[in-house]
């Protein structure tokens, strides 16, 4: 099976280094197209990618095609694409906001589409990413972008109405808990220690934390209220977080990407 990658940005190449570590992707099978000539060598160059003169040469080429361009450019990507993007390809998309119907509408009929939403984690293949497919995706096809986004982490099928969650909660809140790392590594650097140590110490704590919920499998405020004993320190932090509107801001926050999400499929 050949695969083509239309755009080898930063997410198209972490992308390929996790196939390419995965063993199961043979370099030889897989062709790419991005407008800059550059990322286009460097990936040859570091798992043997097949560079193409086109996108249309790389679609054409390959047995699935990956669509890793803006959603700004998509328009412009399908409208090419259009005439070699038959139904014996599988189309898988990664561009935020653009629903299945949307490609569906522009292609020819009967043609797979899977849209997936990853996150920047999988530079070091800890992604967490949404799996949707169209209207003529079925089995094969899902276990295709499974296979290929599960060399980068973690994979989930979900309704495409609970896309634009996924998205908000699984990709972009990674922002949110590097906002929190910082935050703890500025109260590190004023209570004394260098910065460096600071941002490592915070870093430990969150993967900690997070390695905590998900080997046990208890509640996140079960495990927070064996921290909180009674009369002690944290319990102090936490009411003060409270307080100040954490949960509330993190919660709103989330819903201001699922609402953008949503509006840019309009």
């Amino acid at each position: 099976m050949n695969y083509g990658f239309i755009g080898l940005g930063n997410m198209a190449g972490a992308i390929l280094a996790g196939m390419a570590v995965s063993g199961e992707f043979a370099g030889d099978k897989i062709y790419g197209y991005n407008r800059s000539r550059e990322k286009t060598e460097k990936l040859k160059a570091g798992m043997g990618l097949i560079p193409c003169g086109s996108a249309a040469d790389a679609a054409e080429a390959a047995d699935v095609v990956v669509l890793a361009v803006k959603p700004q450019m998509m328009p412009a990507v399908v409208e090419e694409l259009s005439p070699v993007l038959t139904p014996e390809k599988t189309v898988l998309s990664i561009a935020a906001g653009l629903p299945c119907a949307w490609y569906e509408a522009r292609l020819a009929p009967g043609v797979p589409v899977v849209r997936l939403m990853p996150n920047i984690a999988a530079k070091v293949r800890s992604a967490v990413t949404a799996v949707c497919g169209g209207a003529a995706a079925g089995e094969e096809q899902l276990r295709i972008a499974e296979k290929i986004f599960g060399t980068v982490g973690s994979t989930y099928r979900v309704d495409e109405k609970m896309f634009s969650a996924f998205s908000a909660i699984g990709g972009a809140s990674g922002a949110f808990i590097d906002l929190y790392i910082d935050a703890l590594a500025d109260a590190g650097v004023r209570a004394g220690f260098p910065r460096p140590f600071a941002v490592s110490m915070a870093t430990d704590a969150v993967l900690g934390a997070a390695k905590l919920v998900k080997e046990t499998g208890e509640h996140p405020i079960a495990l927070c209220n064996q921290v909180c004993s009674p009369g002690g320190t944290t319990i102090e932090g936490v009411l003060t977080l409270k307080r100040l509107g954490f949960e509330s801001a993190v919660q709103q926050a989330t819903q201001a990407i699922i609402d953008k999400d949503r509006s840019l499929a309009k």
